[in-house]
């Protein structure tokens, strides 16, 4: 065991150098002790003696420093092929050295790899040039670099970026060396990236189909027109419909002179102010202009100019872009429901006169028939003159209000109509003058509650009033004829807060049915029958209160009829 171990360490360099230098030091220690007496001798063979341990003492601390950095690169070479993938092989490509991180890649065992081909790992879609391109650079005793596609033994696939440099023994070519690093995740990431780019370059394609189709097919028009480079672009579609060829190259003068001269110039002005009036702080001031416009063909137009217009970053405008639209068609069915409103609305100002006049009217007519009934029945040689007087006294105040009403209507659809101060009770009494005849021809009471305590001022228009109080008024009367209700009877009273002032008017004809009450102020609804109405007596009243008057307008079912309340806001609380 002694041997074994005065063998090992004589083995060992760093051993033997540190003996050699004790030897030496133990040879001059017994040559000054037994064998010189001379004083210099001694001095040199000291000095000796120190230099030989410095120096063992610098060889001690490089062993260990050299040991140390042993220890690190072994270590690192550890990490290195635990995590790099690292091969050799021979002169004709048969592996002899595979590691750890090789094995576990490729899934083989080194007993599988060791001896076999590199080409056991070759995936079949990698090209034939490639291999061909890298022997080529290794017979030169070249250094390869490339990314290749590599296959598992489970058939999977791996990508690893592969660098092989040729490893020589005393200048001769020996075999080749493979560093190889795991780009799998790196490879399918840019795959699935690029698949994604793809299919968003096809939905791209297919939209920019679609806009192409869109803009080309469509009878409106894209243009846009770069101010530096007087460059001006028209779709082809409208470039057709215009009348110039598909391949014409049509500036913005060509444009400009399918404009009438006469807007020409107006047109030049719409778009000079509209780029010049802009914000500075907006990176694009958007304009509509309208303009005639005639084809080559000669067809008119009528444009509706729609864009922006785009400034840089010196806020100066650099190009336009916009819709050309044909608004033709549309500007003409507008002409025509323009004219089939104001035919509507002149059948509905009609329909209102008629409405008001159709009381008064037969106010006239019972008036008159009752003189010739009294006429005939005494049979009269001589004529109450008194009479007579009478009779047309009250002809003249119904055709009075027929006038009236005709100055009513002008002012309502004028839009010239003043409001004024007016007392309510004037206006009821004005209503009940022109009702009372054709109530008491149908034999309806009419029962009046404390209108003469009531003074209150309202603020609007008085005939607007007395239009709804006669509406309301000529309902009720209507629908207690047609129910042939039993001692029919109508109940206007007023009642007032500090606000508002309210006006009831109550029948005893049952109410208005539930199924119909929320339609009653519907414009042409009604439950009478076409000869006697037309359903806007109701809808017109309404509007007049909440419009003209600010107030509000309802009904309410009660005490076995319908109660019909107008709500006005007061002006004065009551006149002195």
């Amino acid at each position: 065991m002694k041997l074994s171990f005065f063998k090992n360490y004589l083995e060992n360099p760093y051993k033997r150098i540190e003996a050699t230098h004790f030897l030496v030091i133990a040879i001059l220690l017994v040559n000054i002790v037994f064998l010189t007496n001379d004083f210099f001798s001694i001095l040199l063979q000291s000095l000796l003696i120190i230099a030989v341990f410095l120096h063992n003492r610098d060889d001690m601390t490089l062993k260990h420093t050299l040991q140390d950095k042993e220890r690190e690169i072994s270590e690192d070479r550890d990490i290195f092929y635990k995590n790099i993938i690292v091969s050799e092989s021979d002169l004709q490509g048969n592996i002899t050295y595979a590691n750890e991180k090789f094995c576990e890649i490729s899934g083989y065992t080194e007993e599988e790899l060791i001896g076999k081909p590199h080409s056991i790992v070759r995936h079949p879609e990698t090209p034939k040039t490639f291999f061909e391109t890298m022997w080529n650079t290794l017979k030169a005793e070249e250094k390869f670099h490339g990314v290749i596609k590599n296959r598992k033994k489970d058939g999977s696939a791996y990508w690893v970026d592969v660098s092989i440099i040729p490893i020589k023994k005393k200048n001769r070519l020996m075999g080749y060396r493979a560093i190889r690093f795991d780009i799998t995740n790196q490879v399918l990431m840019e795959e699935q990236l690029q698949h994604e780019s793809d299919v968003k370059e096809v939905l791209i394609q297919k939209q920019s189909n679609r806009f192409n189709f869109a803009i080309n097919s469509s009878r409106d028009g894209f243009w846009d027109y770069d101010i530096a480079s007087k460059e001006f672009y028209l779709s082809s579609g409208w470039k057709e419909r215009l009348g110039f060829k598909n391949e014409e190259k049509v500036s913005y003068l060509d444009y400009l002179d399918l404009i009438p001269e006469k807007n020409r110039f107006e047109h030049h002005i719409q778009m000079h102010d509209i780029i010049e009036n802009s914000s500075s702080e907006v990176k694009y001031v958007h304009f509509c202009v309208k303009y005639p416009l005639i084809t080559k063909s000669g067809e008119q137009l009528l444009i509706e100019d729609v864009g922006d217009a785009f400034c840089n970053e010196h806020k100066d405008v650099t190009h336009l872009t916009g819709f050309h639209r044909d608004i033709t068609d549309q500007e003409r069915q507008r002409k025509i429901i323009e004219s089939q409103n104001r035919v509507s609305a002149m059948g509905e100002v009609m329909g209102n006169i008629a409405h008001q006049w159709r009381q008064p009217i037969g106010a006239i007519n019972n008036t008159l028939n009752d003189l010739e009934f009294d006429i005939e029945l005494e049979e009269l040689e001589v004529i109450d003159t008194q009479k007579v007087l009478a009779v047309t006294k009250k002809v003249k105040e119904y055709t009075s209000h027929l006038s009236q009403t005709i100055d009513d209507f002008r002012d309502l659809t004028s839009h010239k109509k003043e409001k004024s101060l007016f007392l309510v009770k004037e206006v009821l009494a004005e209503a009940f003058k022109i009702t009372t005849h054709e109530y008491e021809k149908y034999s309806i009471k009419i029962t009046i509650l404390e209108i003469d305590k009531c003074v209150c001022k309202i603020y609007g228009y008085s005939r607007e009033l007395l239009q709804v109080l006669l509406n309301i008024l000529n309902n009720a009367k209507d629908v207690l004829v047609e129910k042939e209700i039993k001692s029919p009877e109508v109940v206007v009273s007023m009642q007032r807060d500090e606000e508002t002032l309210s006006i009831c008017i109550r029948d005893n004809a049952g109410g208005v049915p539930l199924s119909v009450i929320d339609k009653i102020f519907d414009p042409y609804f009604t439950t009478k029958h076409e000869s006697i109405g037309t359903g806007i007596g109701l809808y017109m009243s309404k509007k007049i209160i909440d419009n003209d008057f600010e107030g509000h307008l309802e009904v309410i079912n009660e005490d076995g009829g319908a109660n019909f309340v107008i709500s006005l806001p007061r002006v004065e609380k009551t006149l002195s």
